[in-house]
This record gives C-alpha cells, sequence and structure tokens, in this order.
C-alpha cells in the first residue's frame, strides 16, 4: 500500500511540476535514442548491434590469444 502512495506522490509531482516533467521527458528521450537512434547514417546502430559487435570484438580477442 505505501509503495502505492509513493509512486502516486511521485507521478502526481512529475506531472504537476513542468521543469521535472521537462526532465522527465529529457531522460526518456535520451533512452529512447540509446536504445534505437535515429537512423541518420551508417554510424546509428541500435543497441542490439553495439552489444552483438562488442560480443564478436570480445571472442575474436579470446580467440586470439
Amino acid at each position: 500500500m505505501l509503495k502505492v502512495l509513493i509512486g502516486a506522490g511521485l507521478g502526481f509531482f512529475l506531472f504537476s511540476n513542468p521543469d521535472a516533467r521537462q526532465i522527465t521527458g529529457d531522460l526518456i528521450r535520451a533512452a529512447g535514442d540509446a536504445i534505437a537512434p535515429r537512423t541518420e547514417g551508417d554510424d546509428a546502430q541500435t543497441i542490439q548491434e553495439r552489444i552483438t559487435d562488442a560480443l564478436k570484438d570480445q571472442d575474436r580477442s579470446e580467440n586470439s590469444q
């Protein structure tokens, strides 16, 4: 019950405070860009592609030793 009240209070605060709403929106937008960035070229990779590349690089470095 306490978790619900805290969640409702936090939600009301974020909804009623313009600065908190702006910060929350910016954080959500940054998280969305990290997961699936805008495709403005070949450099833009999704987080899945970045993780796959990192795992492949790690596997190559382990196999070369």
